[in-house]
């Protein structure tokens, strides 16, 4: 039984803002109450919670104020330190009751409270080590689920199964295997106590279990795990289908082995000669447990109203359903349980479900009606119904074609039509010969039909075709009117309810692609109104408490966990429209809470205020009041402005084109948009004259003010949102000029200079699905009162692109086709199948094998520098063959397919393309690492190559070689390049270009293209027009050729007259001369070197060119051979070869005249390597589809960093040839080769929602899924970045992490820094005069004056020692601290000459997430929390955090907070071993002064009379003041030396 405070009240969610999560819509006015102890019948413990609320107090959900909290957490605190975090813990199971009656219970499930014990590892130290599963009581057990379940809320169930799992192998505890029974088995006794008691289901047994079956499930990648659990769902599940089996049977004559394992596992049920009474009793129990819990729930869902807060859990319980069904190894069998106990029939039945139409009205009024707990209901059911009809097949996970779903639905329905002619012909016949059609799309054609059966044969034909007529619900279940009072008569559904029943299952279901057709890409004001958005990122502060009424009438509250009825990204995607359907929802919830607070912003700003014109009508009774409606208009006048939202002049829709056929909304909708700028700054009128931009998204306003709003610019977000009455988005077509008429982008520079400059008029896109939608439902007057526009910051605005992307992939493709992803990718992709036959060694074994070669070959180029190099990195691996023993480039391995074999080294023959000097080649110069090299092995082969690059180790450099092997071995194969930011593209473009590349070959693509660091351009203009210079040197070449031949003519005009020159008259006098030469040296001809030196027929043009014979020393060499000097000639007729052959690939360019086709030309055709960001390729997928795109390797950098759906975009942006080998199952998608090198140890991609971040797991990248479903990955075990003792605090968190002993262990890295006792420290900084620790001005905005003092006054001290402040970086966890950062460095460090030359700003002022990617010599990090850890628990951010540092890192927060973190121990405990004072030696160190410099193990001690012991902030402050003081008195005296140095000399002349 649940645990209890009796209050009175409706039942609902204890403290939430969110109005609707209860069922009367009340709000409670009650606090959590103290525990009472009582027992039930099985002498278990239950809680309960018993203190009435006073007059006027709110309950927030368990968590109460901040002293009331502080008390709370010092108390517990107080435990911890007697009882676990001593030396010697003391077990006790009464300190457990205690903690979980007095601390958790009576304090309502506080968020605050479970955070505080997880946060002092309340269950690592002393639950686990202490869990026994024959205890009296259920408290440990209780208290071990809520812990358990608090991590996987906060995202740290992993570390807790890892735990489990290497305390279970050191033989520590009692191994999850056996907590997971124990939970079963409490699971089991509440549902059957309740049974056998008529009583209702515990709340709290039912939460604390599906919260823990949710987290279970979804980390089926752990192996002690998914061993647990997955008996649960099993084959055995079918045992309890309907009586009849039909369903059963199809799938058997499906799936024939399936009936063989059936018949096998089925014989484990019952004990016998191989199967003991226990183990026939644990089979029992995993078939029946499921089903169990179904029928539990379906009965708590027809209840008249969930008195217990049934609501609350059975929204969770859909949850869990919902997780079931969305991946294959857990929906495979659950799937046909639901469909046969009809879950979701059942769930439409429930009074919850039925209030979506009973309120439609009032909650289009309100706006948020689907954050009332019936809305997530009501949601989550439409979502169960989605999964539970997805069209995919449930035991082989073959994806259904529409094709194939429509034969199957046609199949089922003639064989209910030929059941119905044969068995009731009489009262059946005009359902048997009705079309399919009909019954399908109009229910009432069964519903007649099967109306006229009576009960009996009603049943007899549910019976025939499989519908399960026995009831699953319970007798109280129908009782008092609920949602189950009309279903159940003797035992039967009754007659209305099974012809529901039929409806249901005979009814055509809209496919995916047509459901996402509809929707629009931009958000509207009913999307912005939608409490989802907002309670989806309150999600991490949501209360677990929910209050209701028990049976006397006094109020109780529960625990119940919080759910959001949106679609999670896990590992696996039953196909390629569920991933991106989920995708697509959850991108376009992100985009909409993004847009929402910027309208709120904007309009906020514009200070909306309403307006009135009033009319004198004598007529109607001389004049009238301004309230009078009938004789006054009233308008929106706008007192304030904002930068990106302006109001419209004037708004009309101008051109709506005819439907395409087969679709019903317009094909084009376009209106203009006059916007007047005469009021706005020059830089803001030029902001938007220049940033709109042809296919930059605006979102368009109808703002409306209301009364009480006049004047305010402080207006809450909800009386902003009341303003909007309607929100549409469009894309911006062109410019407009004053006559309506569109004008390029040539003749924009000169209409922003103009008088006409001050109005913007544009012509835009608008959603025509959404246009046709607003039409058929009258809501044209929206188009009418739209006056606002507004514009967003182009790097936010890129939702729009990649939400039509994912519509246009479900919309032109089929879920079963492959074609989207090649073949070797699909499974792997989806999360199926072995994960390790995608990766490219595997892929490169199994062709060899298949082809019968025994080793694989593989191009590395120029990857080696020498042959010790290559026995570095190869030698350990097989005995290494060397061909001729002569170490060459480019360098050929081919590895023995087996474990034996030898690894033989060969290389190309090298080849002569002509005079070095002309061809300046360029060669790699870094020495890799064999793990490096292993990486650049793997990335070359074809296939998926996952790269995990720690901080520091050159993950840079192992990208740029990959692409110049591959750009070398595979001269016909294109490269696409793809990176998460511009600044990581350029850094990684700039590598290429110093290589040995062409630079015809490279094009970069995007705005950052100006950033990129190289004396030629390299985006579209930039390449044509580099193309067209290359012409002319070429031609002048060309001209120059012709004249040391003494051809006459202007062969250097065109590259069509070069191509003429090079046919009649080079190609003929090199083959005339070639001829005779080899005739001469086959003949061993005296006379033949002679004739090679002086026959050439190009010897004058390299002698004009180089200044010297072609032949140089090699003619007058006595040992050079004829042959020798015939291969000089050859390499020079090679490279002449080499500039018409260039010329030939120039010359499209000088016959195409449009920029636009010369651009296309170059994309399509002459880029061999193209990089992007993941947002350009987002941008312009439909643009390069349509151009013919093609690409053969993907290269993703900063792979962990993007989202999983912008990293699947850059692979689909060519479209597969449409000519398949109908005789094979493979697809013709082109993709060869992907390579993925991020680091899943640092931070995930950028998700502002917290809900959808946490809950939906919209953070996980590709990247780090892929890692998840165990796809082997290279990982870089040689860092270079910082001292190997920095590294240090960071190394964990890989699996070998090393150093580069050659560059950390000598230069700078070998010295002290100057003026530090240590090279990291960790600075505890307590509470600072009266702002105490950690504070927050606005949620979120967390400040801590008191570090930003210390930081800044260390920062002062640096630099009073001379360290250049470039190489120093200040970072922070918050946004708020970096803020009050700037100000205490503003104040402190400039504002004067003098502050300006003695400190000036840092190189670097960021937060952590915002300097990922970057470094610096010196790192001082403000940590800022003192109340809780904070994100920084999150080891991803913590490793970005101290790995940014190369020679310092210094660390200032609050040691006993960070000090308990349990995922914090291992850097905490490094860090402190130099103590929790900063130590300095401010006497005689100078930085870069190398006489005053020792050696790291030289005597530096903390001891001797140079160290200084910082105390606290104080003591710091009065250091660096002291030193301020003496830098200014040095100063004043050399200003005196000078002046008096200048008045001698003054006097001497």
């Amino acid at each position: 039984m649940p645990p209890r405070t009796r209050r009175g009240g409706q039942a609902k969610r204890a403290g939430s803002n969110r109005t609707g999560r209860s069922v009367g819509g009340k709000k409670s006015n009650a606090v959590p109450a103290h525990s009472v102890v009582t027992n039930d019948t099985d002498g278990r413990v239950e809680y309960s919670s018993s203190k009435p609320a006073k007059d006027g107090e709110q309950t927030n959900g368990g968590d109460k104020n901040d002293d009331d909290s502080g008390l709370t957490n010092k108390g517990i605190e107080a435990i911890a330190k007697r009882y676990w975090l001593s030396d010697h813990p003391d077990w006790s199971e009464a300190t457990v009751t205690t903690i979980l009656e007095k601390h958790i219970v009576g304090n309502g499930y506080s968020r605050t409270t479970l955070q505080t014990l997880e946060r002092l590892q309340y269950f690592e130290l002393y639950l686990w080590p202490n869990y026994k599963s024959d205890s009296s009581t259920d408290v440990p057990l209780i208290s071990i689920l809520l812990m358990l379940n608090e991590k996987y809320i906060q995202g740290l169930s992993g570390a807790a199964w890892a735990f489990i799992a290497e305390k279970s192998s050191q033989g520590k505890g009692v191994g999850f295997a056996k907590l997971f029974d124990d939970v079963v088995a409490f699971s089991t006794r509440s549902v059957q106590a309740v049974q056998s008691d008529a009583k209702e289901p515990s709340i709290l047994a039912r939460s604390l279990v599906v919260q823990f079956l949710i987290s279970c499930f979804s980390s089926l990648e752990t192996p002690v795990v998914r061993e647990a659990c997955m008996p649960l769902t099993s084959l055995l599940l079918w045992h309890h289908i309907d009586d009849s089996k039909k369903a059963v049977d199809a799938m058997f004559g499906r799936t024939p082995q399936l009936q063989k394992l059936w018949k096998h596992m089925s014989k484990k049920c019952v004990a016998g000669k191989k199967t003991t009474q226990e183990e026939a009793a644990r089979n029992q129990r995993d078939r029946d447990y499921l089903p169990m819990l179904v029928r539990d729930f379906v009965n708590g869902v027809l209840r008249e109203n969930g008195s217990n807060g049934t609501l609350d859990y059975c929204i969770k319980f859909l949850e869990f359903l919902i997780d079931l069904d969305s991946q294959l190894p857990t929906r495979r069998y659950v799937n046909l349980l639901l469909v046969d106990y009809q879950v979701v029939g059942l769930c439409e039945r429930s009074p919850w479900y039925q209030t979506k139409n009973k309120d439609s009205d009032n909650d289009k009024k309100e706006g948020f009606s689907t954050n009332t707990g019936r809305g997530v209901f009501t949601r989550l059911v439409d979502q169960l119904r989605d999964r539970v009809y997805f069209q995919v097949r449930d035991v082989t996970g073959e994806a259904v074609s529409e094709a194939e779903a429509k034969e199957t639905h046609y199949r089922i329905v003639q064989e209910l039509q030929l059941v119905a002619f044969r068995e009731f012909a009489d009262t059946l016949e005009p359902l048997a010969l009705s079309s399919v059609a009909k019954i399908s799309e109009d229910p009432s054609t069964l519903r007649t039909s099967l109306g006229s059966l009576d009960y009996d044969s009603l049943l007899i034909l549910a019976h025939m075709v499989g519908i399960r007529t026995k009831s699953i619900v319970e007798s109280s279940a129908t009782r008092g009117g609920g949602g189950g009072a009309d279903l159940v008569v003797d035992g039967r559904y009754t007659k209305p309810y099974i012809i529901d029943c039929f409806v249901q299952r005979y009814m055509r279901r809209a496919t995916v692609a047509v459901q996402v057709r509809s929707i629009s890409l931009y958000p509207t004001e009913k999307d912005l109104l939608d409490r989802l958005v907002v309670e989806a990122d309150q999600y991490s502060r949501l209360p677990y408490s929910v209050s209701y009424k028990d049976e006397s009438g006094s109020e109780c509250v529960n625990i119940c966990y919080p759910t959001l009825p949106v679609p999670k990204l896990n590992l696996q995607f039953l196909s390629h429209h569920d991933y991106l359907m989920r995708c697509f929802e959850l991108f376009r919830l992100e985009s909409t809470f993004e847009i929402r607070g910027n309208v709120i912003d904007a309009v906020r700003r514009l200070q909306p205020r309403l307006t009135y014109d009033e009319s004198t009508d004598m007529t109607v009774g001389g004049g009238a009041g301004r309230g009078d409606s009938s004789t006054s208009t009233s308008n929106t006048h706008f007192d304030g402005w904002a930068r990106m939202a302006v109001p419209m002049a004037s708004y009309s829709i101008v051109d709506v084109q005819r439907p395409r056929l087969g679709e019903q909304a317009p094909s084009r909708v376009r209106a203009d948009i006059s916007i007047d700028l005469s009021t706005f700054t020059e830089s803001i009128r030029r902001e938007w004259l220049t940033d709109v931009r042809p296919r930059d998204v605006l979102i368009l306003l109808a703002v409306r003010a209301a009364p009480a709003s006049n004047g305010r610019s402080t207006a809450t977000d909800d009386d902003v949102l009341c303003w909007i009455q309607g929100a549409r988005g469009c894309e911006v077509e062109c410019r407009l000029d004053s006559k309506g008429k569109p004008i390029d982008e040539q003749h924009q520079q000169q209409q922003q200079q103009s008088h006409d400059s001050r109005m913007l008029n544009i012509r835009v896109s608008m959603d025509t699905h959404q246009y046709y939608e607003d039409m058929r439902s009258g809501g044209d007057d929206v188009y009418a009162a739209l006056n606002v526009a507004m514009r967003r910051r182009p790097q936010e605005n890129n939702f729009k692109a990649v939400l039509e992307t994912i519509r246009d992939l479900m919309m032109s493709t089929s879920p079963s086709s492959a074609a989207i992803l090649p073949d070797w990718l699909t499974s792997t992709f989806l999360g199926y199948g072995d994960p390790t036959k995608a990766t490219a060694m595997q892929q490169a074994y199994a062709r060899a094998t298949s082809n019968r070669h025994k080793s694989v070959r593989i191009n590395l180029g120029d990857t080696f520098l020498d042959e010790g190099h290559l026995r570095e990195c190869l030698g350990d691996r097989n005995p290494l063959e060397i061909d001729g023993g002569v170490f060459a480039k480019p360098c050929i391995v081919e590895l023995p397919v087996g474990s034996d074999g030898v690894l033989r080294v060969t290389s190309e023959p090298p080849v002569n393309r002509g005079p070095i000097e002309l061809r300046r080649p360029r060669q790699n110069t870094v020495r890799f690492t064999a793990a490096q090299v292993s990486a650049i092995r793997s990335a070359c082969l074809p296939g998926l190559s996952l790269l995990v690059g720690p901080p520091g180790t050159g993950k840079t450099d192992v990208a740029v070689q990959i692409i110049a092997n591959l750009y070398h071995a595979h001269p016909a194969q294109k490269i696409l390049l793809v990176t998460h930011s511009n600044q990581a593209l350029n850094q990684l473009f700039e590598k290429i270009i110093a290589l040995n590349i062409e630079p015809r070959h490279l094009l970069r693509l995007g705005h950052g293209e100006e950033e990129l660091d190289a004396e030629e351009r390299y985006s579209k203009a930039g390449r044509v027009e580099s193309f067209l210079e290359r012409r002319l040197e070429l031609l002048a070449e060309v001209q120059q050729l012709a004249d040391s031949m003494d051809v006459r003519g202007d062969y250097g005009y065109t590259c069509d007259n070069a191509r003429l020159f090079f046919i009649t008259q080079v190609r003929l006098r090199w083959e005339a001369f070639y001829r005779k030469a080899v005739a001469q040296v086959d003949q061993d001809s005296a006379d033949a070197g002679r004739f090679v030196v002086d026959g050439f027929p190009f010897a004058l043009f390299f002698e004009n060119a180089l200044g010297h014979s072609v032949f140089g020393a090699a003619a007058d060499a006595a040992s050079s051979t004829a042959s020798d000097l015939l291969e000089v000639a050859a390499g020079c007729f090679r490279y002449i070869e080499s500039i018409f052959d260039e010329l030939a690939d120039i010359q499209p360019f000088e016959l195409l005249r449009s920029s636009a086709d010369r651009s296309n030309y170059l994309l399509t055709n002459q880029a061999r390597i193209v990089a992007m960001t993941c947002t350009h390729a987002a941008l312009k997928r439909k643009e390069l589809v349509a151009l013919g795109f093609r690409y053969d390797t993907v290269v993703l950098e900063e792979a962990a960093q993007i989202l999983d759906v912008e990293t699947f975009i850059p692979l689909v942006l060519q479209q597969p040839s449409s000519a398949v080998d109908a005789s094979s199952s493979h697809n013709s998608n082109r993709l060869k080769r992907l390579v993925m090198i991020g680091d899943h140890n640092q931070l995930p991609p950028v998700v502002k929602n917290s809900g959808l971040r946490a809950y939906a797991n919209m953070e996980q990248s590709m990247f780090a899924r892929f890692v998840r479903l165990g796809v082997p990955y290279t990982e870089l075990n040689k860092q270079a970045r910082a001292r190997p003792e920095i590294a240090d605090l960071y190394r964990y968190r890989y699996t070998a992490l090393g150093d580069l002993e050659a560059l950390v262990g000598a230069g700078p890295f070998a010295l002290p820094n100057s003026g530090f006792q240590n090279t990291f420290q960790f600075v505890n900084v307590a509470d600072f005069g009266s702002r105490g620790g950690e504070s927050a001005p606005t949620r979120y905005y967390y400040q801590n004056l008191g570090e930003a003092e210390y930081v800044v006054a260390v920062y002062q001290y640096m630099r009073l020692l001379g360290y250049p402040a470039s190489r120093i970086a200040i970072l922070t966890t918050y946004n708020g601290q970096r803020a009050l950062l700037r100000d205490v460095l503003e104040r402190r460090c400039t504002g004067s000459d003098m502050l300006d030359a003695l400190f000036g700003l840092p190189g670097a002022l960021s937060t952590v997430d915002q300097f990922q990617g970057q470094q610096s010599d010196y790192v001082l990090l403000s940590l800022v929390r003192t109340k809780s850890v904070g994100h920084l628990r999150d080891l991803r951010r913590l490793t970005v955090a101290l790995s940014r540092a190369r020679l310092g890192l210094y660390v200032f927060g609050r040691r006993q907070l960070f000090e308990s973190c349990f995922e914090l121990q291992h850097p905490m405990k490094l860090l402190l071993a130099n103590g929790d004072c900063l130590k300095l030696r401010p006497n005689g160190e100078q930085y870069g002064k190398k006489q005053e410099q020792q050696q790291l193990d030289g005597d530096r001690s903390e001891h001797d009379n140079g160290c200084i012991v910082i105390r606290d902030v104080e003591h710091m402050g009065k250091l660096v003041y002291k030193m301020i003081e003496e830098a200014v008195a040095a100063l004043d005296n050399r200003h005196l030396q000078y002046d008096s140095s200048d008045a001698s000399a003054s006097d001497s002349e």
